[in-house]
């Protein structure tokens, strides 16, 4: 994987079962982080035994960074006109990384950051609906609970890069 390579990044739910898959272009990759960025208009494919709509097109560019083994994702959201609209992490399974895709499970909960506001916990709902429907433990909650609660400060503080202003967006599968 290299800058310029276009990958899948496929998220799966609990029980393994396909959620949401998109194509991104790497901005960078090594043995500690791989970001990718993805315009305004990329599709996103999603489970339609789930979603009633099973393609949608992003209403933002994206930048996301996945560490391999680290159990959550963070990205920055901008506006297509290059303001930051948010920066957003999901709570998932540790990260994989392979030749071509980032793979992980979303556990449905979340840290968001609008522009100019405080971090917070969010999507706590959709977590416990989970909880419920995949079993998870009190222990396994609990170490959720703290991912996000350790992510708080990270995104307070974090120095967004901005929006991509060269490369090719990703589009999706030509077939």
């Amino acid at each position: 994987m290299k800058p310029g390579d276009v990958i899948w990044v496929r998220v799966f739910k609990a029980d393994g079962s396909t959620h949401r898959w998109w194509q991104a272009v790497v901005e960078s990759a090594d043995a500690d982080c791989v970001i990718t960025y993805a315009k305004a208009g990329n599709q996103v494919f999603h489970n339609p035994n789930r979603f009633r709509k099973p393609v949608f097109f992003q209403k933002y560019d994206i930048r996301s960074y996945y560490w391999p083994g680290r159990r959550y994702d963070f990205l920055e959201v901008y506006w297509p006109d290059g303001r930051l609209h948010e920066l957003y992490a999901d709570i998932t399974s540790p990260v994989e990384v392979l030749a071509d895709e980032v793979r992980f499970v979303d556990h449905e909960l979340d840290v968001q950051m609008y522009a100019g506001k405080p971090p917070l916990i969010v999507d706590q709902d959709e977590f416990a609906e989970a909880a419920q429907e995949y079993h998870y433990t009190d222990d396994f909650m609990a170490v959720c609970n703290a991912q996000a609660e350790a992510l708080l400060p990270l995104m307070a503080h974090w120095q967004p890069v901005g929006i991509q202003t060269s490369g090719e967006p990703a589009t999706g599968p030509d077939s």
